[in-house]
């Protein structure tokens, strides 16, 4: 398991970001500079904390518990 102090770098060649917390500063990250990062840019949020829209306007495939 690794561990990185940089959201971006967190989400370079990933499957999948997993969206399970509440804190602003992941809440409220630029979904456009990650899209490009991610091998497949699918999320899912957790926590009901992203706007669904701007996730999907920016390329990804949005799931988000309990929602639509």
């Amino acid at each position: 398991m690794k561990f990185l102090n940089n959201s971006i770098a967190a989400v370079q060649d990933a499957d999948l970001l997993l969206h399970l917390t509440e804190w602003p500063q992941y809440s409220h990250i630029d979904p456009h500079s990650l899209a490009a990062r991610a091998t497949s840019p699918k999320v899912i949020d957790g926590r009901g904390t992203l706007n669904a829209d701007t996730w999907r306007e920016a390329g990804w495939t949005f799931r988000a518990l309990g929602r639509p």
